[in-house]
Formats: structure tokens, C-alpha cells, sequence
């Protein structure tokens, strides 16, 4: 009895190791290799005035890219695993980015990014930048603020909800197997 106690604890003890690793590494932004993009009037026309540098990252810790747009105003993106924060760096008064079906930023990754939601951060400094303004596909996020203002140090902070890696909904539906079946054996004991 004693045994096959003490082996169902250590069980439960590993299978919730195991959970709470997969967990605290679930999916999310961090490794993925992207290419950003500055697109006007449209979100397939690029907008040669707008230069990233470099135009291809991976995400990681710090700042990934800056775009200089017009030689007057810097994007400076900076991804980590669940957001993306974007920094305006201007030397004009009151600029206002042009009015278009489209004007912004496109990021396109060869690997499914596995987004389910974009939500605009409350830190967020443009005026008018909502919810709408951000779109997303498997392969791409779209940034778009046609017609928005701004000024030097504007912030836009984008929360993502990312599906979980499949072997994390695994090992996390083993551990609370595991919790009850031991919680189980406990009631009858």
C-alpha cells in the first residue's frame, strides 16, 4: 500500500513538474523569424520612403527593428512573446499619417504565428488607435493608422492571446488527471 502510494505521489509530483515547465514556456512570439513591412495607399503596396533596419528579425529580448519613415519620424518595434510595443520617434510638430485604405505596418512570418486575439494596451499614447486598427492572419500582423496623429514618444502597445503548443494542453490535461485521481484515492481511502 505504502509503495504504490509513494509512486503515485511521485507521478503526480512529475506530471506537475512537467505541466508547470510546458506552461511557463507555452507558445508565443519569442523565436519566431519576421519581416516587417511599410505599406501605403494599401496593405500590398509597399512604401519605399519607409525603410526598416534590418527588415528581417527574430524575436527576442530588446528591440528588434527600427523603421525610418520619410527620414522624419522612427518606429522603433520591439516584440517579446504575447505583445508588441511600438515607440514613435519624431522631429515634426503635429504630423498625421496619411488618410488611405491602408497606411502602416505589415509583419509577415513563414510560420504560423497561432494569434486568436489582438487587444490594444491601455499604455497606448496615439489618440483614435482601438482594436480595429490591428488585423491579424496565420502568417501576418497588420498595424494600421491611416489618418491617426502623433507626436514625439507616442506609444502603441498591441496584448496578443496566442494558442497554446498542443504538448502543453497535454501535459497540463495529465497533471489534473493526475490531481484527481489521487484526490480520488484519498476520498476512498
Amino acid at each position: 500500500m505504502f509503495y504504490r502510494s509513494s509512486l503515485c505521489t511521485w507521478i503526480l509530483l512529475a506530471t506537475s513538474t512537467l505541466v508547470w515547465s510546458s506552461v511557463a514556456s507555452a507558445a508565443g512570439l519569442a523565436g519566431q523569424t519576421l519581416t516587417g513591412g511599410y505599406f501605403l495607399p494599401d496593405s500590398v503596396t509597399p512604401y519605399a520612403p519607409a525603410v526598416f533596419a534590418p527588415p528581417t528579425f527574430v524575436v527576442g529580448a530588446g528591440q528588434e527593428t527600427t523603421v525610418d519613415v520619410e527620414g522624419v519620424t522612427d518606429l522603433n518595434i520591439d516584440f517579446d512573446d504575447f505583445s508588441l510595443t511600438i515607440t514613435l520617434d519624431t522631429v515634426l510638430a503635429t504630423p498625421t499619417w496619411n488618410v488611405a485604405d491602408f497606411c502602416g505596418l505589415v509583419f509577415d512570418s513563414a510560420a504560423p504565428l497561432d494569434i486568436t486575439s489582438a487587444t490594444v494596451d491601455g499604455s497606448t499614447t496615439m489618440a483614435g488607435f482601438d482594436d480595429s486598427r490591428v488585423t491579424f492572419n496565420a502568417n501576418q500582423i497588420l498595424i494600421n493608422w491611416n489618418g491617426l496623429s502623433y507626436v514625439d514618444g507616442t506609444v502603441v502597445r498591441v496584448n496578443f492571446a496566442i494558442v497554446p503548443e498542443p504538448g502543453t494542453a497535454v501535459l497540463l490535461g495529465l497533471g489534473l488527471l493526475g490531481l484527481g485521481a489521487r484526490r480520488a484515492r484519498h476520498r476512498t481511502n
